[in-house]
């Protein structure tokens, strides 16, 4: 090994042409790689959308869900397929089973079934739209355009001009529009002309459908000069369609369209209200395809739009929101800061401790790994994204650990007589197999993540590519690069100035390794005692709210308000939300009547988490209060998007039974106990009840007596209500739907008594006569699982907060309190203290207080949800960790030929927690995902430290065991290790300390990472130097001891 070693430190331009090669590849990947938000996920979810116009919920289920469901089922590989029917739309979810070798044939089986439906009814008009769930889904900007109420036909031109040209962009997928109403040519009825002329609306309609088509006939039957013969009759202005002949007779009177009618274009039906920062307007979703770099194809849209914007009128304004690029140039500037800082620290900190020549070859392995990582996740297809940069932070401090580690022990033994390349290789060969030992550990530890199943295993699966990448290639470095660049000449005069403090703690080692029997059980009492308080006092959030940026406002009238009445209380609720937000708002768009006319959804943009003092959880705590006073409002619920993969609710729960009764009685009950338990918010259920109805009882009998068809009745009353959809008509190059309506759209229950319809011979038989009217209650959706029916109940579990740590909104009342005795300060909701209460323990307390086996026998429970997704993910993770452990303790106890220093190491994990758990505390923040991934980070640079310190105090001890006390030769070896320790943490620390703080940048993503990462380092390094030491001193206590037991045994055996 040593003539390998030897040949290597020899090789100074393979040395240099490695770093500056790796460098190279790595700056031309960088230039034309992909940038993305998220890294390329399939959920493996379809979603099929079908609309019935007009219909009821019932009757959405019964001719289309159950229609489509019944193929659906038929179908491999689909692990569960939940539907809802409401009032004029079918949708449909087909989640597929995990890890399916084939997903793409299977996901083609679910597009067949959908396509083999045929019998759909007549207003059916549009074939079910089947979407494929990925991140592509996801849009990457948001247009807004405000101007509707000025000027409602140029806004909405703008906008079809806007969608035309951001079509033709590069990367440009797709676009939805929101807010915006179709135009139509509209046909309406005089329903007096109608009798007058004695017509029914079936005639009317069938006129004017055949009268627009286009027919080919067949050839000319020309040898020579064949063509074909076409019969057009197809609309080209409204003024044909004016014109349509609709009855006439030899000797009569021609009767048109526009004897009977008004024809004219206008908009469809107004059934939703976008309101957009106080007022109407369009919105436009830019979607990308998956080949589109996310940044570049932002700035294509944006200025294409500032192009056009020149042409406007000033009084259409026009900006963005949910600019998904923003995270990530902010994250990338994050890394290229910390980069920055990294670099210098480690250029400063080295120089000092060593030499400048040192610290810039040090330097030069943060670039050349990272750079090099960049280009491996380019050969593997990844991304650069949001997931794959926070692996880029995490491994930094392993990756400038490690060659702190080299560059040290080459330094110390360069300075030592005899030849130079002698000398690197022994300083080399003295810390490799630990450092080796300690990539290989993280590796298996990082490996863990790729066994997180569901969305949050997918998600994270990016991470340890970037880790294992950046070992690997940091281990070429080390190895190939670094100390042939150390290998130039020898070092000259020592650095002095820290040999003083290297003397201090040596003094003090020995008073601490004297008390190790004190020391180490204070330190394990220490444990013991943070993890007690931990358990109380810190919450774990999987995904904390902290840091969020958008909030919701859930705004319920009450049943049966119209779209116009709830505005009125969106608008209030949007006064609220201004004068209380302030100027932390970004920006704000009210959807009113997406689904049901007296519900609403706000969404509420905040301003980045670095750019406002105020919490977002206290914003939602204020509002919450504010809301309860607004008038007219049913329900009012604020919630916050936690920052983090798509999940589902904190709890979740579906009630499955056809026994319609049972199943409600059953979610209410289920409702009342949610409600009694502390912590639980926002409870929220699928089958709300929908506005009432006014049925028409028909008297078949009498109906068929008199001659009516059913179908002409419903054909009449429909294009009465709701209008009827007629043909399309290509009217100056715009696709328009013709749509007829009987009335001027004022129509009331009155119409049905007074109107009459025409029975089979041409009579006009009165309504009245073979009909009644009665009013019952709405219709809930109706959802399904599997086929069958099901109610679904989900709610949020309140985020806690370390105790101690108060809340913004509870700070101000103190403050109000000290500043006025007088002055009762606004009351405010009471903020959770401690960890929340567990999603597991609520759900099975509900569960056994609902007793549905006893009270609901008929009905089926199933919890599993988003969120118990989320959980099943993480214990995944958990227990492949405790494998990677055992892989890391087999490692180590073949590296030492040991089993008890393996333990030493290892031990150091757990202790280095308490330095995370109480820097968690005291800024308030809650343990969560990030925090375990930092943690990770962590373990790595201690193991690291650790594994160097028992190898350099297994190297000393055959050395000097013999010749010198325990103690002496023990503290000896620790103040050797005392320099590299300290470079390793102050150069870690430095370098990701400032992030946590926002200085290189503020991330929510990475501020606990590196939170954890830091804090754990500082307290780490005191294990390191202090606790390990005694730890490894009561180990050889404890080995002589069993050594002198085995020898007195064999001398007793011997004597007998």
């Amino acid at each position: 090994m040593d003539s390998i070693l030897d040949f290597l430190v020899r090789q100074k331009k393979f040395a240099l042409v490695f770093s500056l090669g790796f460098i190279a590849i790595g700056v031309l990947s960088v230039v034309g790689m992909q940038r993305d938000q998220f890294p390329a996920v399939d959920f493996e979810i379809l979603a099929v959308t079908t609309a019935y116009p007009g219909a009821s919920p019932e009757d959405v289920e019964k001719s289309v869900t159950n229609v489509i469901e019944n193929e659906l089922l038929s179908v491999g590989g689909i692990k569960e397929i939940t539907s809802t029917s409401r009032e004029g739309i079918s949708s449909i979810i087909v989640t597929l089973e995990a890890d399916l070798k084939d997903v793409t044939t299977v996901k083609n089986d679910v597009r067949n079934a959908v396509n083999r439906v045929k019998s759909y009814p007549e207003e059916v008009t549009d074939l079910p739209q089947v979407v494929d769930f990925n991140v592509t889904e996801f849009p990457i900007i948001t247009i807004n355009i405000d101007g509707a109420n000025r000027d409602y036909a140029l806004a909405r031109q703008i906008t079809d001009d806007l969608e035309t040209a951001l079509l033709k962009i590069k990367g440009v997928a797709s676009i939805d529009k929101n807010g915006y109403l179709e135009s139509e040519i509209q046909i309406k009825v005089d329903p007096v002309k109608l009798d007058k002329y004695n017509m029914s609306i079936n005639e009317v309609i069938s006129a004017i459908s055949s009268r627009n088509s286009r027919f080919t006939v067949g050839g000319n039957n020309q040898e020579n000069l064949e063509k074909n013969i076409v019969i057009l009759s197809e609309f080209e202005s409204i003024d044909d369609i004016k014109n349509v002949v609709i009855k006439s007779s030899f000797d009569g009177p021609v009767i048109r369209l526009r004897d009977i009618s008004e024809v004219f274009r206008g908009e469809e039906e107004e059934t939703s209200i976008t309101r957009i920062n106080g007022t109407k307007g369009f919105i436009l979703q830019i979607k990308k395809n998956n080949q589109a770099d996310i940044i570049r194809t932002v700035k294509r849209v944006r200025k294409r739009v500032s192009e056009l914007q020149e042409n406007y009128p000033d009084d259409i304004n026009i900006f963005y929101t949910d600019d998904s690029s923003e995270a990530v140039e902010n994250r990338l500037d994050i890394i290229i800061k910390n980069g920055y800082i990294g670099l210098a620290l480690v250029l400063i900190v080295l120089g000092i401790f060593l030499s400048i020549k040192t610290a810039f070859w040090v330097a030069v392995s943060i670039p050349v790994t990272l750079l090099g990582t960049v280009f491996g996740l380019g050969l593997t297809g990844n991304t650069i994204n949001l997931i794959s940069l926070s692996g880029f932070i995490l491994v930094l401090g392993i990756v400038v650990d490690d060659s702190i580690i080299i560059a040290e022990s080459i330094h110390h033994y360069k300075s030592k007589e005899g030849d130079l390349y002698k000398n690197v290789v022994m300083g080399l060969k003295r810390v490799i197999m630990p450092v080796v030992t300690t990539i290989v550990s993280t590796m298996l530890v990082m490996s863990s993540f790729f066994l997180m199943s569901g969305i949050l295993g997918k998600f994270i699966y990016v991470l340890p590519v970037v880790v294992i990448f950046a070992l690997g290639i940091s281990f070429l470095e080390i190895t190939f690069a670094l100390p042939a660049h150390l290998s130039t000449k020898k070092v000259g005069k020592q650095r002095t100035w820290f040999i003083p403090i290297e003397n201090i703690y040596n003094r003090f080692m020995h008073y601490a390794l004297r008390w190790r029997y004190l020391i180490v059980p204070l330190f394990i009492a220490l444990l013991v005692y943070t993890s007690f308080f931990a358990f109380k006092n810190i919450p774990f959030n999987l995904f904390p709210s902290r840091g969020a940026t958008v909030m919701f406002a859930n705004v319920e009238a009450p049943n049966g308000s119209s779209a116009a009445y709830t505005e009125k209380i969106v608008i209030d609720v949007e006064n609220l939300i201004v004068s209380e937000i302030g100027e932390d708002l970004k920006s704000y768009t009210s959807t009113i009547g997406s689904y049901f006319t007296n519900r609403a959804d706000i969404e509420i943009a905040l301003t980045p988490t670095s750019d406002r003092e105020r919490a977002a959880e206290d914003m939602q705590e204020k509002l919450k209060v504010l809301v309860e006073d607004v008038e007219g409002a049913e329900k009012i619920r604020i919630s916050l998007l936690r920052p983090g993969p798509p999940q589902g609710a904190d709890i979740e729960v579906t009630l499955v039974s056809e026994n319609d009764a049972q199943r409600a009685l059953a979610a209410d009950r289920l409702e009342e106990i949610l409600k009694t338990i502390n912590g639980v918010d926002n409870i929220n259920r699928n089958d709300e009840i929908g506005k009432p109805r006014i049925e028409t009882v028909l008297d078949f009998d009498e109906m068929a007596r008199l001659g009516v068809d059913y179908s002409t009745v419903y054909r009449h009353l429909r294009t009465a209500f709701s209008g009827s959809y007629v043909t399309d008509a290509t009217i100056a190059g715009k696709d328009e739907d013709v749509r007829i309506y009987i009335g001027n759209g004022s129509n009331t229950e009155n119409f049905i008594k007074n109107t009459t319809i025409k029975n089979r011979q041409g009579n006009s038989i009165p309504m009245s006569q073979f009909s009644t009217l009665r009013e019952i209650e709405g219709e809930p959706d109706y959802n399904h699982l599997d086929g069958d029916r099901s109610i679904k109940l989900t709610a949020s579990i309140a985020d806690g907060r370390p105790r101690g740590r108060p809340s913004k909104v509870e700070q101000d009342q103190n403050l109000d309190e000290d500043q006025s005795l007088n002055k009762k300060p606004e009351e405010a909701p009471k903020v959770s203290r401690g960890p929340p209460p567990s999603k597991t323990i609520i759900l099975a307390k509900a569960l056994k207080e609902l007793n549905a086996s006893v009270d609901y026998p008929q009905v089926s429970i199933i919890t599993a949800g988003g969120a118990q997704e989320s959980i099943e993910s993480l214990q995944d993770f958990l227990r492949a960790f405790v494998v990677a452990i055992i892989g890391i303790f087999l490692l180590l106890a073949i590296l030492f030929n040991s089993y008890s220093q393996p333990m030493l190491v290892l031990a150091a994990v757990p202790f280095s927690l308490i330095g995370v758990v109480w820097a968690f505390y005291f800024h308030g923040e809650p343990l969560s995902f990030f925090a375990l991934t930092g943690s990770l980070a962590l373990m790595g640079v201690i193991v690291n430290d650790s594994l160097v310190m028992v190898s350099h105090l297994n190297h000393i001890k055959e050395k000097s065991a013999a010749l010198e006390d325990k103690i002496i030769w023990i503290a000896r070896g620790s103040r050797d290790r005392l320099r590299a320790v300290v470079l390793t943490t102050l150069t870690t620390m430095a370098g990701v300390l400032p992030l946590a703080y926002g200085i290189g940048g503020t991330d929510v993503f990475l501020q606990p990472m590196v939170l954890a990462l830091g804090y754990g380092l500082i307290f780490g390094t005191v294990l390191t130097l202090i606790l390990l030491p005694c730890m490894y001193l009561m180990n050889y206590d404890f080995i002589n001891m069993l050594g002198r037991i085995k020898t007195k045994f064999s001398r007793k055996k011997a004597v007998v």
